[in-house]
């Protein structure tokens, strides 16, 4: 009984150290054939080692980063510097954000086929027409904080799509009634019913949905993919690397701006992010 109850923490101290000592021990590496042998490495293989030290730099720090987040969303008051944000503005930055790191990325360099010419990762952007009201698709939120959420549910699209793929990404306003609060079904599925979520106070809403094509989520994990540290294990998930913080992240960061997020999934078949917000 000792150790099923321990079990939880075990496996996520394993986590932890696996993560942080990956970049930790990169960088050593790297350091010490510096130090030892510089004057035998040409100048290209040189670059090339600070360039593998500034990326495992670079995600030993992200690591740190998301940790202390997470501590401070959890546990200090929360001051949100809110003003009026256009979320078609805001989420254009984030696909051509995530476009770039899809072209620059030796991971997802790797997963184009050496005969295709084409990105491996293309988005569609839905609900967001040019020359329409800004006010129509408008939160009133901390706009930095927002943006941070709805980036770590792209980059989980992207990193749980092996094969790459579209990337769909939509945006639509909606009129709920509170007394029989009911979500419009996606692709035919049954509705959901927002006494299943935890439900915004606010009548007129803006919703968000982030959808991938890639591995999906076994329905046991649905439920616990929003916990702390949580990270499915499979075969196909191992090679991801991080901590599982991202979704815990974005979920904390919605939450403080009274909105909700739930996740649809189907394995094999990929996942959809529905973010519900309050309209401006």
């Amino acid at each position: 009984m000792i150790e099923e109850k321990n079990q939880p923490t075990i496996d996520l101290l394993t986590n932890l150290s696996h993560e942080l000592r990956t970049p930790l021990t990169a960088i050593k590496g790297y350091t010490s054939t510096l130090v030892r042998h510089e004057q035998r490495l040409g100048k290209r293989e040189r670059l090339e080692f600070l360039q593998a030290i500034q990326q495992a730099s670079e995600q030993l720090e992200m690591l740190i980063n998301q940790i202390i987040e997470v501590q401070q969303l959890e546990a200090e008051p929360i001051i949100l510097e809110q003003r009026q944000v256009d979320l078609c503005q805001l989420i254009n930055e984030l696909i051509a954000d995530a476009q770039h790191a899809a072209q620059h990325s030796p991971r997802y360099q790797q997963q184009r086929h050496p005969a295709d010419a084409r990105p491996c990762f293309q988005f569609e952007l839905t609900g967001c027409v040019e020359g329409q009201e800004a006010y129509n698709r408008s939160i009133y939120a901390d706009r930095e904080r927002i943006r941070e959420a709805l980036k770590n549910l792209l980059e989980n699209a992207l990193l749980y799509s092996p094969q790459g793929g579209t990337i769909e990404v939509g945006v639509c306003t909606m009129s709920m009634d509170p007394l029989h609060p009911v979500l419009p079904p996606v692709d035919g599925q049954e509705q959901i019913h927002q006494q299943d979520i935890t439900a915004p106070h606010s009548q007129h809403m803006v919703e968000i949905w982030i959808r991938d094509h890639g591995i999906g989520i076994e329905p046991q994990h649905l439920k616990e993919i929003f916990n702390v540290f949580h990270r499915i294990d499979t075969r196909l998930t191992r090679e991801v690397r991080g901590l599982g913080l991202g979704l815990t992240i974005s979920k904390r960061i919605i939450e403080l701006h009274n909105g909700t997020i739930w996740v649809e999934s189907e394995p094999g078949k990929g996942s959809v992010f529905h973010v519900l917000l309050p309209a401006a």
